[in-house]
């Protein structure tokens, strides 16, 4: 795949579009150095983003968690990311928006430094984040070694740059071992997520998911939930130890990149994808809302 400095087009930079190799940060920037960074990813189906208001929100109470306001409304960034999409011609693709503190100071407090918005585009290719038989062959997890914050240590709403450092010496461990993805538990040893999408399992018909105590509150998990409620899937939200891996009868990650993949293995334990009807059921909801562009609201959990 292209190195993503090495790719043409263009991306919104703080008010403009500029031409793609020009799209750049001082080595000297907050953001680089002490993590003051927030970012957004957004699909794009048919041409479409998807719930890009909520992302937005997301995006704009991210910055504020790490103590800065993002310096562009959300009908600013909205009409941005629309003329990105549009000067790139996407049809099914992917955005990712980003806000960072700039190159004022470089010292731990940044009260007076300035802050830098972006908003870039890209097609989708094929395998971007899994193999093309994963709908009926799952994917495998493994259970990490490092754990989510509590979130009195740790600002875990917000969906930080930082944050995501976990995740990634995560998945790359993962990967080593024969693995897809790591299963994250959180600081009191119970089941969090993986290393960039919400987990859930399923039981007797019956869906379980853990809370975001530790965690983002997920965009595509909260699509899942009221997709369940208006299937008449019985949901819980709740503490979820280890443990449930071995009595849950399936399961399957979702997130705004991967969308939702069943799980054929956590560790030494095995699932079977393709004999899971909840599961296709909720697959199978979730593309018919990406295909019709139309988002459930409001939702209630």
């Amino acid at each position: 795949m292209l190195p993503f400095d090495q790719r043409t087009g263009e991306i919104w930079l703080d008010g403009s579009l500029v031409r793609w190799a020009e799209a750049r940060l001082h080595v000297l920037s907050h953001g680089l150095h002490y993590a003051s960074s927030v970012f957004e990813g957004v699909r794009v189906y048919g041409g479409a983003p998807f719930l890009l208001r909520e992302h937005i929100a997301r995006l704009r109470s991210s910055a504020r968690l790490l103590d800065f306001d993002l310096e562009y409304g959300d009908e600013v960034l909205h009409a941005a990311t629309l003329d990105v999409v549009a000067a790139a011609g996407i049809r099914d693709g992917y955005i990712r928006m980003n806000a960072w503190r700039g190159s004022e100071v470089i010292q731990t407090a940044a009260l007076h430094t300035s802050v830098h918005t972006s908003v870039a585009a890209w097609e989708i290719p094929a395998g971007y984040y899994a193999a093309a038989d994963v709908l009926d062959q799952g994917i495998s997890l493994r259970t990490a070694e490092y754990r989510r914050p509590s979130p009195q240590f740790a600002p875990v709403k917000s969906k930080a740059a930082g944050n995501y450092m976990i995740g990634t010496v995560s998945k790359n461990q993962a990967l080593r071992a024969g693995y897809d993805d790591a299963l994250l538990l959180d600081d009191a040893g119970l089941i969090a997520e993986a290393t960039g999408a919400h987990v859930f399992f399923t039981r007797a018909g019956v869906l379980h998911t853990p809370t975001t105590r530790c965690t983002i509150d997920g965009i595509t998990r909260a699509q899942v939930l009221e997709l369940a409620r208006r299937e008449n899937i019985p949901c819980s939200v709740e503490y979820l130890s280890p443990a449930f891996v071995r009595e849950a009868d399936g399961a399957f990650i979702c997130g705004t990149a991967c969308e939702l993949l069943p799980v054929s293995r956590i560790d030494d334990h095995a699932y079977a994808p393709g004999e899971n009807a909840v599961i296709r059921r909720l697959i199978t909801g979730y593309r018919a809302l990406t295909d019709a562009g139309e988002a459930i609201r409001p939702w209630g959990h």
